[in-house]
């Protein structure tokens, strides 16, 4: 059963989130600060974690940083910071999506059935896989242990850089738009362009030796991008 970690300090915006999220029959939890966050965390399994930017003790960017260093579950950041930088910002340190305040509740509630709906079709997915493993170069991605390796050694990637690692691994060298890779992997027709080019950055950085010249994802100028690796099913 899917459950959330909602945190977020507002008691208002906490009252319109439980309302919206018990409507729409998701289970979850509350938190109230950073600390409050990273505790429960640490004792629960979530299937999403929404969070504030702006909270009472640490900031919802160090509780991101703190969540990532142990799990790649998927998470929703909300704030009233709206400059493409901040996006930026959010994404790049590990987030999956990022949803301005103030904020519209059902596209908010819709945001959010969509993540946990592309998480469980991804999971049933990677059960299903008759080929455990792809491999392409120096690299093996474990679709079943959600792991990637390389050179022995294994890469830390965040829900959506696994899924969007795995998509291109299973289509090589075929070239998609920002707005086929934003509907496969976060499930919205919908386009965030920046969204999906800070995530395409941050799996650069992962997986290639220059992400500044990268060999693996590439760009093909005008239309989007490709995976130009060779992979093997095993």
């Amino acid at each position: 059963m899917d459950r959330i970690l909602v945190v977020e300090d507002d008691p208002h915006i906490q009252r319109l989130l439980s309302i919206a999220l018990r409507q729409e029959g998701i289970d979850f939890t509350l938190a109230g600060s950073g600390a409050e966050a990273l505790a429960i965390a640490e004792r629960q399994l979530f299937s999403l974690v929404l969070l504030d930017i702006m909270l009472p003790d640490i900031s919802g960017t160090e509780v991101c940083q703190q969540l990532r260093l142990s799990s790649p579950i998927p998470i929703v950041f909300m704030s009233c910071k709206n400059q493409d930088s901040d996006k930026i910002l959010g994404l790049s340190i590990g987030a999956d999506d990022y949803i301005e305040k103030p904020f519209n509740l059902h596209v908010l509630m819709a945001r959010i059935r969509a993540h946990l709906r592309r998480n469980r079709l991804f999971q049933q997915r990677l059960k299903q896989a008759e080929h455990p493993q792809i491999r392409f170069d120096n690299i093996i991605i474990d679709l079943q242990g959600h792991r990637v390796i390389r050179n022995s050694l294994e890469i830390y990637l965040t829900a959506k850089e696994f899924e969007m690692l795995a998509f291109f691994c299973r289509h090589p060298q075929q070239v998609f738009t920002v707005g086929q890779l934003f509907e496969t992997i976060w499930g919205e027709e919908f386009c965030e362009t920046r969204t999906v080019i800070v995530h395409i950055s941050n799996l650069r950085k992962k997986i290639e030796e220059n992400p500044l010249s990268p060999k693996y994802i590439l760009t093909v100028r005008g239309v989007g991008y490709k995976f130009a690796a060779n992979t093997a099913l095993s």
